[in-house]
């Protein structure tokens, strides 16, 4: 169950970055690569960043922690506690006090664990395993002008046309040279 909490918790932070994000303000390249091969680094390198085994980091200890607390928090909360009984039974329930301080709980501990914060760390860590890979492969950063931006927002993500674009920006020695990020 915890396993599943975190996975659908990194799932939805995932989609909503994935439909906000703006346009990238920096890229890769190379000069004289092919787009074969520009296309072939790019998915082994992301999948190096994908791949990257996060479960010893603070960050995923933090999230294991904080779903065995919400684990802790809801056994046995299906039965509500009686507060008396008369002949016939129990007198009242306090169920819904319980359920909403079952909801305190809970959402305290989700608020302790940072989610926001450790996702941003863990998204570093995952884009930093892909960036060695690039580095290692002979590619430098380079940033975008707010034009090229602008035309990347107009292209959808995963199109060939903009995996072309981003290729003739990326194998560019112009744009290599007179854009490199510090």
């Amino acid at each position: 169950m915890r396993y599943l909490f975190a996975v659908s918790l990194f799932g939805i932070l995932l989609a909503t970055s994935a439909a906000s994000a703006p346009a990238p303000k920096e890229s890769w390249g190379k000069g004289g690569i092919t787009l074969a091969q520009y296309r072939q680094d790019s998915l082994e390198c992301g999948l190096k960043g994908y791949y990257t085994d996060i479960s010893k980091t603070d960050d995923a200890k933090a999230f294991v922690n904080a779903s065995k607390q919400l684990d802790a928090v809801t056994t046995g909360a299906s039965t509500p506690m009686t507060l008396g009984s008369n002949g016939t039974g129990p007198d009242t329930t306090n169920a819904l006090d319980q359920m909403a301080q079952y909801a305190d709980e809970q959402q305290h501990i989700v608020d302790n664990v940072r989610p926001d914060e450790r996702f941003k760390s863990i998204k570093k860590t995952l884009e930093s395993a892909a960036d060695h890979c690039l580095i290692s492969r002979g590619y430098s950063k380079f940033e975008l002008t707010d034009d090229q931006r602008h035309t990347l927002k107009h292209l959808k993500a995963g199109s060939d046309q903009r995996r072309q674009y981003l290729y003739s920006l990326a194998s560019n020695p112009a744009v290599l040279r007179n854009q490199r990020a510090p």
